[in-house]
């Protein structure tokens, strides 16, 4: 953006703004850690999607309104390679910020509307590996309007940061508005079906419920676990506020960029307004995330009980027992290999091993048939698909069965 193209009176409450949402969003991290005893998928993303927010204020936000403020003053001499990082950090960060609002809305989706598949599928360790390809591919396009996208034969940011998408490029455009535009559409599908499952399942039209399975050896101790189906109103919360984070996205950011870009593209120019809406937009919604986090019970956390986790985890004594969640260590043997139709809940039970299990469900589970007896000096083992697999004690809530 060219000097006299420059909005006047906006730097300092880029950063008044974005040092708020900094300190907002590190409460909302804290918070979040606070309330779960374990890191779960969707807590994981949440957390991301605030670490996002709290790079995007405190790097390109806070860098552009710095170098407006220091343009006022005379004798300042212009930055060519800070804008440049500018550039390529904002767009990262736009870039991280629409996947990672997808993802989020993806992973409630298969939570609630695939439920057992989600649980046996190693959802923590899809939810890492989704957090890295997210940041591998914003980096990389949005490395490119720094080295190209543009006319090389003009020094392009010898005189401003121009960063709007005509100004950058046809091909960077494009390519960006595609992208937002796709993640866009896709969030607001899973959002709606993420909606639509958990108000059926509250109705009482889908009643069947996904067991907590516990797993222990043949000394009693506890192995690993899978957790079982959410409470009514739990799911309904959570699913709220994945729904409340994906609209706000939508009407802050998501809406607005594409119009911009959509704008300036097809004026091949961009205008004062242009700027002001993509920078406030990204500060407004970068605010309104911890607000929702703290709106949310589940996610509230007081004084408290965030000093007792900041102090656990500078003592480095959290709890590490052996209880392991069968997201991260289910044997490869014991996988299911159809995705299951239904949600979650039930009353605490124990499996017989000299009796015959046969869950009728649609989805037709695994048929689980105890081998006849065993020497004392041998574990028990469970036979799934033909495959045995060392067990001791499986217990699980499995009421709704009829």
């Amino acid at each position: 953006m060219s000097e006299e193209q420059r909005p006047p009176g906006s730097a300092v409450g880029w950063l008044a703004c974005g040092g708020l949402s900094l300190l907002a969003n590190a409460w909302g991290i804290l918070s979040v850690g606070a309330k779960q005893k374990k890191w779960k998928p969707l807590e994981f993303l949440l957390c991301t999607l605030a670490a996002t927010h709290m790079l995007n204020v405190a790097v390109p936000i806070a860098t552009y309104a710095v170098v407006q403020l220091r343009r006022q003053r005379p004798g300042y001499e212009w930055n060519e390679g800070l804008c440049k990082v500018f550039v390529s950090t904002f767009y990262t960060l736009t870039l991280a910020t629409c996947f990672s609002v997808t993802s989020l809305s993806y992973h409630r989706m298969w939570m609630v509307r695939w439920p057992v598949n989600y649980r046996l599928s190693n959802a923590k360790k899809q939810a890492v590996h989704t957090v890295m390809g997210i940041w591998m591919v914003s980096f990389t396009l949005s490395a490119l309007p720094a080295v190209g996208w543009h006319d090389t034969s003009e020094r392009f940011y010898a005189h401003g940061c121009r960063f709007i998408a005509a100004e950058i490029g046809l091909g960077f455009g494009v390519c960006f508005l595609l992208l937002v535009g796709g993640s866009v559409a896709m969030g607001a599908v899973c959002t709606a079906i993420a909606l639509f499952q958990t108000l059926a399942a509250r109705a009482g039209r889908r009643a069947f419920t996904v067991p907590t399975i516990v797993v222990e050896d043949a000394q009693g101790k506890r192995r690993s676990s899978i957790e079982g189906s959410e409470p009514a109103k739990t799911s309904l919360q959570i699913t709220g506020l994945v729904a409340t984070i994906v609209f706000i996205y939508d009407c802050l950011m998501g809406f607005p960029v594409l119009v911009v870009s959509f704008s300036s593209l097809r004026a091949d120019a961009s205008a004062p307004w242009m700027v002001l809406c993509v920078l406030w937009c990204s500060v407004a919604q970068a605010l309104l995330l911890p607000i929702f986090l703290w709106a949310c019970d589940r996610y509230r956390a007081d004084l408290k009980a965030v000093w007792e986790k900041c102090t656990a985890l500078m003592a480095n004594d959290e709890d590490s027992g052996d209880d392991t969640s069968l997201e991260g260590g289910l044997p490869q043997d014991l996988v299911l290999e159809r995705s299951l139709d239904y949600s979650c809940g039930g009353d605490f039970v124990a499996l017989d091993r000299m009796a015959n299990y046969e869950l009728p469900l649609e989805g037709a589970l695994p048929h689980l048939y105890p081998l006849g007896p065993l020497q004392e000096d041998k574990m028990q083992y469970l036979q799934a698909r033909g495959r045995q697999l060392p067990w001791t004690t499986v217990r699980g809530t499995w009421s709704g069965l009829g």
